[in-house]
This record gives C-alpha cells, structure tokens and sequence, in this order.
C-alpha cells in the first residue's frame, strides 16, 4: 500500500443538450440529461497524499481559493470514504476557461477531483467496480453534471424508461450510439461574459423544488430525451436543432418564471441566439445554439461546414475573433491522466 503518491488528470467541461435542472436530496436528477463531453475547457486537477489524520489543503492556479474550499470538502465529506482518514491531501486545481459564468465549471472541475480520489484509492487500496463508473458517482456527489464528464463523446444520465440500464446513480457513456454524423460536433462558446453568473446553478436546482411549472418540465425533458435519443442515432441534425434550441430555451424560461425570476441572458446573448437563427435561415447550414445556465451562447454544427462557419465569424462578429472570445471547442475523447 503506498503511502506517499500524486495522482493528476485533466478531465472536460461537458454541454447538455437535454438539461439537467432540479434535483432531489443525494444529488439524484430531477429528470435524465444528455450531453456531449468536450475538449478544450480543462479543469486539471493534482492531488499529492501522504500518510496523515485527513487534514485537506486546496489551492486553485497555485494559490489558496477559500471561496472554492467549501465545496471541495462537502464532496469529500459526503464520499464518507475510509481511506482517505489515513491521508492528508494537498488538492491542486487550474481551470484554461472562466469559472461560474455558465459553462458548467463545476462539472469538469468536480469529474477531474473525482477520478483523482479513484486513481488514489486504486493505488493505496483496491476499487469494487469499474473505475469510470465510480468515479461517475463519486462526481455526481460533487456536482450532478460532472458524472456525464468521465466519459468521451456523450453520455446519459438519469433514470429513463426507454432505457434499461440508466439509472439517477451515475451516467452511461452514450458513443456508441451516436450517428457519425455527430461524431464531430463542434461547440464555439461566444463569451458574452466571463464573469461570475449573478445567480449559482445550485440556487436555480433548489428552486425547482417548488417551482410552478416543476411537473411540466419533468414531462417535457423526459419526451425531448426520447426523441434526442431517436436523432442522435438516426443522424437527423433537422430533429437535433430544434431538440437543442428548445431546450436552451426552456432552461432559461424556467429561471424567468421562478419565485423569484432571475435572468442570466444578456443582450449579446439575444443578439447572437438571432444570428445563428439567421444564418441557418439564410443557409440550410445545420447550425443551431444552446445555453447553460448563464449569458454565454454556444454555436453547435458539424465539422464539415467549420471553414464556412468561421468565415461567417469574421465578417458578422468581428469584435469576437479580434478581442479572442471564441473558445473553439469539439466533443472530445473524455478525460486524460497525467502521468
């Protein structure tokens, strides 16, 4: 048994096309989601361990992050594993994008803490079951979306039906039944802002608990995951735009209509959400938006029109490309370990 190691991985960001919004105690989903898992926005995250009383520093780009340590050991805590007693743990943690401004932070920052407890574990002790699976639930318990981020290309969570084997525990990876035609789906994140969102996304889940339309959209998600499902796997990017911009929208919708409403969309974001319609209209191109929960928009289409697309950002949307607010980004091969 090792008592002295690093374990590091750099584990991505992921985007939701069917959103996960609500949720029950334990971190249980309020409804299933699909996402697809991307490459670009990093958290990578290094954990150096030696024998101890399980004493936790953490440090975020090299520097104490009070604000972010809470969390950190609330997942900890709530993981209630044995082994990390004998340990004292010194967590080191860097994000390549903004955190907090609605590109789902948490979810790559808590997948990247996850796989490092595994890999640890995996060194100090033994693991009962698959080692992606667990780190899938243990970053569920940090934060629900980060458990769709340990697996490549795309993955489902949340118990469905029409699918036998999902389950609210921990997502599925969902490559293997994606049409090549979404093999290279790229995802340009227009930042409208990349500062702190003025409400958290834990806030917005906790206010689904009694929210007006609660039941309504726990009936919408369920259907629009099927039909996504259905197009994923036929290829049908007609029937995955409309999935897509629906479901950005109604996300949004559900923020303005709580008690209280809040908005995270801005102007910009407006104006770019009627740009890509327009481009779509003027074009047939298979060019459509989605949101996460905050004002930044992003552009999904495939590969094979990115010259095309690029070209159009250079001549409607210079002020992005000259003061570099275009993070360029693809579904990815999941996350890494840094040897």
């Amino acid at each position: 048994m090792e008592k002295t190691g690093i374990v590091q991985w750099k584990s991505p960001s992921n985007i939701a096309i069917v959103k996960y919004w609500g949720k029950k105690d334990g971190q249980i989903p309020m409804n299933a989601s699909l996402s697809f898992t991307l490459s670009q926005c990093i958290t990578d995250t290094k954990i150096s361990y030696s024998a101890g009383n399980g004493k936790v520093e953490f440090f975020y780009e090299g520097q104490p992050k009070p604000e972010f340590f809470p969390k950190v050991r609330m997942m900890l805590d709530n993981l209630n594993l044995d082994f990390l007693k004998d340990f004292d743990l010194i967590i080191d943690s860097s994000n390549n994008f903004p955190h907090s401004a609605g590109i789902a932070s948490s979810a790559s920052a808590m997948s990247a803490l996850a796989l490092c407890i595994t890999d640890m574990q995996r060194n100090v002790s033994n693991l009962d079951r698959d080692f992606l699976s667990l780190a899938s639930i243990r970053a569920r318990i940090g934060s629900g979306s980060a458990c769709r981020s340990v697996f490549e290309s795309a993955a489902l969570w949340g118990k469905l039906e029409s699918v036998a084997e999902s389950t609210d525990e921990m997502a599925l990876p969902w490559k293997s039944n994606l049409h090549s035609a979404f093999s290279d789906v790229q995802d340009w994140i227009f930042i409208v802002s990349a500062g702190t969102k003025n409400v958290s996304s834990s806030a917005g889940h906790k206010e689904m608990n009694s929210h007006y339309y609660r039941s309504g959209r726990i009936a919408q998600a369920q259907q629009n995951m099927i039909q996504l499902i259905q197009a994923l796997k036929e290829g049908d990017w007609n029937s995955f735009i409309e999935l897509a911009e629906m479901e950005a929208l109604s996300l949004h919708a559900l923020m303005m209509s709580g008690n209280p409403g809040y908005l995270l969309l801005e102007p910009e974001s407006i104006r770019l959400i009627h740009a890509i319609r327009q481009l779509r209209k003027n074009t047939g191109w298979p060019v459509c938006f989605t949101i996460d929960a905050g004002p930044n928009i992003h552009m999904l289409f495939p590969k094979s029109i990115e010259e095309k697309i690029s070209d159009w950002c250079f001549t409607e949307l210079p002020n992005y490309i000259s003061e570099n607010r275009i993070i360029k980004d693809h579904v990815g091969d999941g996350p890494v370990k840094v040897q």
